[in-house]
């Protein structure tokens, strides 16, 4: 049997403008909900973080929720852990990977009720570290996911019949060829079951096997317009025509297949072999050779120290401090993306943050502190603008 399984990851920041939501909700997440409560038999894998469930909450998109929560409890969609904020895991402190686990799941728990089970974690740009092992493992989850190139980069290959795993916690592997494949070029559903179930053959053999694939929900409407059509209603029409591909959730991939312990390097679904060449494997969030990363994560950690240096923080604080912790506004300060007004509304929210904690615990040497901080990362955005 050929195992088949898509994850599908949505989320927005919590910077995020209101007309933007429903913008993307009118192009993307109301189709892609129209197709998982199909009668076509879907079957996903679904993350989406409470960044975006607070977001739908606040625009009083309750029809999202619901409509979200039927197919979870029909269950054509299972719903995965993560981040609550999109934080980047292996860059911040152990404790705060698990404040952002136990907050997502909790609220989503409130929103979507008990359709909201996960099993397994997407860790936020599928960065994942082998530190993560324990943390995820102790925190009830059976499955991470991350992307197969640095896992080929080091090993050769990528298993189709077995999966990795690490402190027993199992390890799926994305493709990134398909998964890139679909997302940064538009297929039509069933040339690609067909394509697919030609090359499935020949990597499986006579063995039963599994490809996973995994990419922004976003590309599906938002960033191709009407691919949701083109795509995956036509591949849910084509899969009737063969028998010999099963598609299923991750966690269904998980159970059907043995665990093997052994390395697992660090991994983001973004990362090149060039970057893995040259020890750099999170590039668009903490790169060794970008001076705005420095500074950022400098800054941040800062602020995250003094938040946690108050035993029992204020909630305004706690809660200002995990948002601030988002992925975005590092990932665009990176080399290849840069847009200094995303990169400011990051910087922003982190002083808003540190100007709380100074107001409510009379602390004005650290918020003197922060802001020569901040001034360091403005004049290293000062210094790549000049440099263009």
């Amino acid at each position: 049997m050929k195992y088949l399984a898509f994850l599908l990851h949505i989320y927005q920041p919590p910077t995020q403008l209101n007309f933007v939501i429903n913008q993307i909700a009118k192009e993307c997440y109301e189709p892609l909900i129209d197709i998982f409560n199909s009668d076509l038999s879907p079957k996903f894998t679904l993350n989406i973080n409470y960044s975006l469930t607070e977001k739908f909450i606040e625009n009083s998109r309750t029809d999202l929720i619901e409509g979200l929560k039927r197919a979870g409890d029909s269950g054509k969609l299972e719903f995965t852990g993560s981040g609550a904020y999109h934080p980047i895991f292996p860059l911040i402190p152990n404790e705060e990977v698990k404040r952002q686990l136990d907050i997502n799941k909790e609220k989503n728990i409130e929103a979507f009720g008990k359709s909201y089970k996960p099993r397994g974690v997407f860790p936020p740009e599928m960065c994942f570290s082998s530190h993560l092992g324990n943390i995820i493992k102790n925190n009830g989850y059976d499955w991470i996911i991350t992307d197969d190139l640095p896992y080929n980069f080091y090993h050769k290959e990528t298993p189709h019949d077995f999966i990795p795993s690490v402190s027993g916690l199992g390890v799926l592997l994305r493709s990134n060829f398909w998964s890139n494949q679909l997302s940064f070029h538009t297929w039509k559903g069933g040339d690609f079951i067909n394509k697919i179930s030609g090359d499935l053959d020949s990597w499986f053999g006579n063995k039963d096997g599994y490809l996973i694939i995994a990419m922004d929900g976003e590309t599906f409407g938002h960033h191709h317009h009407y691919y949701e059509e083109k795509f995956l209603r036509s591949m849910l029409y084509e899969l009737k025509n063969h028998k010999d591909i099963k598609l299923c959730t991750l966690s269904e991939i998980f159970d059907a297949f043995p665990m093997k312990e052994g390395f697992v390097p660090p991994s983001t679904w973004s990362a090149s072999v060039q970057d893995l060449e040259a020890d750099d494997p999170y590039p668009l969030w903490q790169s060794r050779k970008n001076p705005i990363h420095h500074n950022q994560w400098v800054l941040t950690h800062y602020i995250l120290g003094k938040v946690n240096s108050i035993k029992k923080p204020d909630k305004r604080l706690r809660e200002l401090m995990d948002k601030a912790l988002y992925s975005c506004q590092y990932w665009w300060a990176s080399l290849w993306n840069f847009d200094p007004s995303q990169i400011y509304r990051g910087a922003y929210l982190l002083m808003d943050t540190l100007e709380l904690y100074s107001e409510l615990y009379n602390d004005k040497e650290s918020l003197r502190i922060g802001r020569d901080l901040y001034n360091n990362l403005v004049y290293s955005i000062g210094e790549r603008l000049r440099s263009k």
